[in-house]
């Protein structure tokens, strides 16, 4: 009787441990400094040719309010004809985080159907675009450099 008791003692141990180690490596994000991140973000991204956003443009182009949002940084072509664009932003909230990527969903949609059928290279870029949710960070880069802007903007994380 002594041995089941000290077995089962074992294996919830056991169970307990696994449980804990998993929730080491598996929980949520670690919080990490906005101004760090932006800064690499930008950095692989380039400003040359674009303009920061106010709170103004942030809420006409994604609808979204950027007082209800903890951090975020937004740029944009200075040139009309251009679709390059940066939005990072931390989130308050994983349903905010939600809401923050289909609102960038549906930026490249919108942008896609104003450049179609005469901005070949444009819809390319669209099409190409990187939208990454990383609770509670959102990532949002029409660019040529997408990809290496993702890469920079997850190894920040």
């Amino acid at each position: 009787m002594k041995d089941v008791m000290l077995q089962t003692a074992k294996i919830l141990l056991l169970g307990l441990f696994v449980i804990l180690v998993w929730g080491i490596f598996h929980g949520s994000r670690r919080r990490v400094d906005f101004a760090v991140l932006r800064s690499e973000v930008q950095e692989v991204f380039g400003t040359s040719g674009m303009k920061e956003g106010d709170a103004q443009l942030l809420r006409r182009l994604y609808g979204v309010n950027g007082g209800e949002l903890a951090n975020w940084y937004l740029l944009t072509a200075e040139d009309n004809m251009a679709v390059e664009e940066l939005l990072l932003v931390e989130c308050a909230s994983s349903e905010q985080a939600g809401q923050v990527r289909l609102a960038a969903e549906k930026r490249a949609e919108t942008q896609k159907n104003n450049f179609e059928g005469y901005g070949p290279e444009q819809v390319q870029l669209l099409d190409n675009c990187v939208i990454q949710e990383e609770d509670p960070y959102v990532l949002f880069v029409v660019s040529e450099r997408a990809q290496e802007v993702k890469t920079a903007f997850l190894k920040g994380l």
